[in-house]
Parts: C-alpha cells; sequence; structure tokens
C-alpha cells in the first residue's frame, strides 16, 4: 500500500470535501434523491441543519374570542384538547401566571424531550369575525417538587385579521421567531385573544422545531 493514501493524510494535507468553500454556515453534507431504481445516482448537496432532527407539535382549537388569552382546558374536561376555555386573567402573557396543576394538564400542552429550537410556525385559523386575532405560542419551564405559580414565555406571538367566515381560512407561516430556544422538559402550549370579543375562532397549526 502506498504511504500517501488519503486515509494516511494529516488533517493539514487533507482537501475539504465537494463545495465546501461555497455552502453556506450551518450546513452539513448530504446526497439528494436522485432518480435511479437503486436510489445510489443522488449528487452531493449542503443542506441547512434546521432539515435534521426535526419534531412537529401539532396544536389544535377553538375558542370564543376575548380581550386576555385563552388557553386549553384541563385534561379532564370533556371538551378537552380542543377547547380553549380558561381565562389567562392577561392580555400580556408576561403579566400573568399558570397554577402548576392548570400547566401541567393543559390538553394541547406538549413537552419538548430535548434540547432544541422552534424554527417555524405554521398552518391555519379561521374566525367568525372580521377582527385580530393574536395566537401566543408559549413556553413554561416546570421545577420539580416546587409549587411556584410559573410565568410563561412568548416563543412568538402571531396576529392575524379575521375573515368574518369560519370557511374562510387565515394562511400562518412564521419563520421569524422572537423566543427560539427550548429546553429539554419545557412544555409549550398555545394561547388566543381577540381585539374585540365574541368570535368563535379555529386554530389549526404545526410547530416546528430542530434540535442543537
Amino acid at each position: 500500500m502506498a504511504a500517501n493514501e488519503h486515509k494516511n493524510l494529516s488533517s493539514a494535507n487533507r482537501h475539504n470535501p465537494k463545495g465546501f468553500e461555497t455552502a453556506t454556515n450551518n450546513t452539513v453534507l448530504s446526497k439528494d434523491i436522485g432518480t435511479s431504481a437503486t436510489g445510489t445516482d443522488g449528487n452531493l448537496e449542503w443542506k441547512g441543519k434546521a432539515y435534521m432532527g426535526v419534531t412537529n407539535y401539532k396544536m389544535q382549537g377553538f375558542t370564543t374570542g376575548a380581550a386576555n388569552y385563552y388557553y386549553g382546558e384541563d385534561i379532564a374536561d370533556t371538551k378537552s384538547p380542543y377547547e380553549m376555555a380558561l381565562d389567562y386573567g392577561n392580555s400580556a402573557v408576561a403579566s400573568g401566571s399558570i397554577t402548576v396543576s392548570n400547566l401541567f394538564r393543559i390538553g394541547q400542552g406538549c413537552v419538548i424531550p430535548e434540547t432544541a429550537a422552534v424554527t417555524s410556525i405554521s398552518g391555519w385559523i379561521t374566525s367568525s369575525g372580521g377582527y385580530d386575532v393574536t395566537i401566543a405560542i408559549c413556553k413554561a419551564t416546570p421545577t420539580a417538587d416546587d409549587t411556584t405559580a410559573i410565568v410563561p414565555v412568548v416563543v412568538d406571538e402571531i396576529t392575524v385579521a379575521g375573515l368574518s367566515n369560519n370557511n374562510k381560512m387565515v394562511r400562518i407561516n412564521e419563520t421569524t421567531i422572537t423566543t427560539a430556544a427550548l429546553a429539554a422538559g419545557d412544555i409549550i402550549f398555545p394561547m388566543i385573544k381577540e381585539a374585540t370579543a365574541g368570535s368563535t375562532i379555529y386554530m389549526n397549526l404545526a410547530i416546528q422545531t430542530t434540535t442543537f
């Protein structure tokens, strides 16, 4: 065997993989899908890390709009996890708190299993009214063996105008996230408020995260 085989070269004498110099930061080298029946003829490509380790969390529910934020019913309620009828008591997330028992039992609450970041919030809402509807995706960081009420943190707030018809959907496609970082054990959940109360509002969202 020749001493100058690639496997025997030191790091300083090895070249970077194809396309490395022009690839954007925070990407990884992969192989595209190709066209052959054997699935082996794909080309090398650099893909963003956001495409690796992606998880989607479904959040779906309905509420009657109010000036305060409302969040999902207790899992013991017969309309859980869809009905969002618990009054947060405030129109600003930072101004209120949720008891540990209420937080733990929100029907739409999703526990994050690993350190991650929210990369997008996508889906639809409908409203019987024509007023602004604001959805807050929130996170809460519980502490074991602690009864202190928890102040949620806004991951992102999205405001859209209702179309006065529950047969008309409003698209949500948010990729600029206010507070993207999530810790293992965090609970994420939605809250909804309306500029002028009284509309019947439905939402169906997917919250996408990627691991670090």
